[in-house]
């Protein structure tokens, strides 16, 4: 006899928040932790919707709260539904990908405290400003333009 049938109908086995921890190397199956988990630790489920690697690996490095559902209400068939990507609360996010790209039509801002870079889509312009901006490399740092300003 299953846990799930032991607890009776003493759990509400609708949607609860969760957490994928881990994905099975074969890609088919997820570790998921929910609220009011009675294992006290992740158990494998299902996939419930088509979601990429990388959505998948944002949610296990991000700790992104989820949808997980229970197949026929047993607590021991769960599946992720949802990935909640807003991040408003958070302190960190982590990115993983062979390849980023932050694209804006006008612009884009990368800004922490008094540092920020601009790039501008229309001129063609990079600010960077900041207290102190060092540069550093194992070989050869660069600058290359048509005319070069320094103070």
């Amino acid at each position: 006899m299953g846990l799930s049938s032991e607890l009776g109908s003493t759990l509400n086995l609708i949607s609860r928040i969760g957490w994928v921890c881990e994905i099975h190397p074969e890609g088919n199956r997820l570790k998921l932790d929910f609220e009011g988990n009675p294992y006290g630790q992740p158990i494998w489920g299902s996939i419930g919707r088509s979601f990429s690697r990388a959505e998948i690996h944002a949610a296990i490095d991000n700790q992104l709260d989820c949808r997980i559902d229970f197949l026929a209400g047993d607590i021991d068939l769960p599946i992720l539904r949802n990935i909640y990507f807003s991040l408003l609360s958070d302190q960190e996010i982590t990115l993983k990908a062979k390849r980023v790209v932050l694209e804006g039509d006008e612009s884009v801002l990368i800004q922490s405290g008094k540092a920020q870079t601009l790039h501008q889509a229309r001129s063609g312009r990079v600010a960077t400003s900041a207290e102190q901006i060092s540069n550093s490399a194992d070989k050869t740092v660069k600058i290359q333009g048509q005319r070069i300003d320094l103070n």
